[in-house]
């Protein structure tokens, strides 16, 4: 599929935009190689988040995720909160960052010919970590990842994608229908119950014993926000997020064998300015690496070996019917 590689600016950081005549995506290296755009030029939709009225600024190593601008889609690695390396060898025990540590890395630039093929390295832990990102249909961008352990001990680690789709207006989140339940994985400060805590999906009963739609999401102005998880031993290959009432749609899919979790931080407008939802293919359940070690819920990679998966983002528009059955 036959895709441009441009130079652009955004925010005053250099960006590179992948386009074809159905997408455009724009990345920006220095920002842990975050998607800062994910725009269907068939409907003029922009699906990621933009940074509203924070600034955008570059992210020391260690930074708190939320004091950032809270913009686009981030990859989360080695774990998803901070937490101590429970893995073996001499890193036992290291801090591991909020939001992992490759969000607040610059990313180096392999190749940019109708490719995009990005590559950062480790500093808590030994690996390398390659994305590359390309168009393998007209509306389908493709990421293709590939771990390396780069020490001498195996690795524990948790990949999770954490695209922030603008919900402003409404959407639906769906899942497989072999999907039936989940678990809240935060404190429940948040409203949700104690960790592991489960609802019926998509109708659960809240706390308070009334019914509440949770594949739904609401207006920001409502302050709220959560994070659920499907069980560990229930596999999905896709997960979808449909806009109301027009139903323009997105749909990720994956390898459930290579990724066997999902997770969706849904936000309405607890931290973000808009309405935005994450749904989180991701190897380990639930947030913290320390705590998905301790279930053996978590992928491990040996020394020297390396991994390799891939997640597909497929785009549509309302004359289009969803591809899988809603």
């Amino acid at each position: 599929m036959t895709a441009l590689i441009r130079h652009t600016n955004w925010y005053g950081f250099n960006a590179l935009v992948l386009e074809n005549e159905y997408l455009r995506t724009v990345i920006v290296p220095e920002l842990g190689a975050k998607l800062v755009s994910l725009f269907d030029k068939r409907n003029q939709k922009e699906w990621l988040v933009g940074p509203g009225s924070r600034p955008v600024k570059k992210a020391t190593y260690g930074a708190q995720f939320h004091e950032q601008d809270l913009s686009g889609w981030d990859e989360m690695f080695p774990t998803i909160i901070a937490c101590p390396y429970p893995g073996p060898g001499e890193q036992h025990g290291a801090p591991l960052p909020d939001h992992g540590e490759v969000w607040s890395l610059p990313w180096d630039i392999e190749q940019a010919e109708e490719k995009l093929r990005l590559r950062v390295q480790g500093k808590a832990l030994p690996y390398q970590l390659i994305r590359t990102l390309h168009y393998t249909a007209p509306a389908l961008l493709e990421f293709q990842y590939q771990l390396t352990n780069l020490g001498e001990v195996s690795m524990p680690y948790i990949w999770a994608a954490h695209p922030q789709f603008v919900c402003s207006l409404g959407a639906e989140i769906i899942f497989p229908p072999h999907a039936t339940e989940v678990c809240n994985t935060i404190p429940a400060s948040w409203g949700w119950g104690e960790p592991e805590t489960r609802f019926n999906w998509p109708l659960a009963t809240g706390l308070d014993g009334q019914p509440v739609r949770i594949d739904r999401i609401g207006s920001s102005s409502q302050h709220k926000a959560r994070k659920f998880f499907l069980m560990p031993q229930v596999r999905a290959a896709w997960a979808g997020v449909v806009h109301t009432p027009v139903r323009d749609w997105l749909c990720l899919e994956w390898d459930p064998e290579l990724v066997p979790y999902l997770g969706l931080w849904a936000d309405e407008g607890a931290v973000n300015h808009e309405s935005v939802a994450a749904p989180e293919p991701t190897t380990g359940f639930y947030d913290s690496l320390a705590v998905a070690c301790e279930k053996k819920e978590v992928t491990v990679l040996e020394p020297g070996v390396i991994q390799t998966w891939t997640l597909r983002v497929r785009l549509g528009t309302h004359e289009e019917p969803f591809p899988y059955n809603e």
